[in-house]
């Protein structure tokens, strides 16, 4: 009886200290349009990274395994997860050096609670920033040496939003942006929360800017062996086939489809970096030999003599 007791405090404890922060996000029902960003004129190959939380040091692994076999990519297309890989890739693409910097990844690496300011999420996303910070060196994304997109979710119309222009690290910071554990980050003229609500691994981006071949990354979990024993587990077990459907829907129109092994690793769980990363290593080594394949087939092994730039722009993908 004491326990429910003190779990009511504390969540009242919580609501009020909530309560006591002043900002107020304002909705824009008619915001401006996104600015256009620069693309190779001939994208070759283009890599979709996957959301997952601490899942993405998968990425790191299949990055270095690409870079041993020689596969480099045109654009890198990223959500939440994965647009803090492929920040980091696009601006100094060197697996090797990743893996080193997200060794020492603790939970409070990237998520840092503020229960005095907890309305709109439980961490103001400091930690996250100054992580970014300290291991990105473009500020922008015409600095990157690769071409980057990232996507969120306009949390007033339900779009997803692409981003490829602009401020690098608050647009990855609004694609990581989960719902109640990070607050929404304004940009472009809209409030933004993590990319995943709408499209996990978000293809389309690459498709619609007109890649010869894509490749993604997908790190949904498999469904555990455990039946759930109460509504809880119920409700929870119906959101992760949701997001297994959602994730498998998005895949749609790639021509590699890179799924790792994996199951029961929390968000924000990072004792298992290493086997993450294993893991990631793996399935890249399985894929390669039909991605060379294809380069073959399609010469898109055939180096280009002069990397012409254009302008793109995309609309936000609308539910409606």
């Amino acid at each position: 009886m004491n326990r429910v007791f003190n779990l009511q405090l504390l969540l009242s404890f919580l609501l009020l200290s909530g309560c006591g922060c002043p900002y107020r996000y304002q909705p824009n029902n008619d915001p401006p349009p996104l600015p256009t960003f620069q693309v190779p004129e001939k994208i070759k190959i283009a890599l979709v990274l996957g959301s997952g939380g601490v899942r993405g040091m998968v990425h790191v692994g299949i990055l270095e395994e690409f870079e041993q076999a020689g596969i480099n990519f045109d654009l890198i297309v990223g959500c939440s997860a994965g647009s803090i890989v492929g920040a980091l890739y696009a601006d100094n693409p060197d697996a090797c050096k990743i893996r080193n910097a997200m060794k020492g990844l603790r939970r409070n690496s990237i998520l840092d609670i503020n229960l005095w300011q907890c309305r709109f999420g439980l961490s103001q996303g400091g930690a996250l920033n100054s992580l970014l910070k300290r291991c990105l060196e473009a500020r922008t994304f015409d600095q990157l040496k690769i071409p980057l997109v990232v996507v969120a979710t306009d949390l007033n119309s339900g779009e997803l939003v692409p981003i490829g222009s602009g401020d690098v690290i608050k647009a990855v910071r609004a694609s990581c942006a989960i719902p109640l554990i990070f607050v929404p980050v304004e940009m472009h003229g809209r409030t933004l929360v993590d990319g995943g609500v709408v499209n996990p691994v978000p293809v389309c981006v690459a498709r619609d800017l007109g890649a010869d071949l894509i490749i993604c990354v997908d790190l949904r979990e498999l469904l555990n062996h455990t039946f759930p024993s109460n509504l809880f587990g119920v409700a929870a077990r119906s959101t992760e086939i949701a997001f297994l459907w959602q994730s498998e829907a998005c895949c749609q129109g790639a021509d590699v489809v890179i799924r790792p092994t994996l199951c029961d690793i929390g968000t924000f769980d990072a004792s298992k970096l290493t086997m993450l990363y294993e893991a990631g290593r793996a399935a890249a080594r399985a894929a390669i030999p039909h991605i060379q394949e294809l380069i073959a087939e399609r010469s898109l092994n055939v180096p280009t003599t002069r990397c012409r730039i254009k302008e793109a722009h995309l609309t936000p993908y609308d539910p409606n």
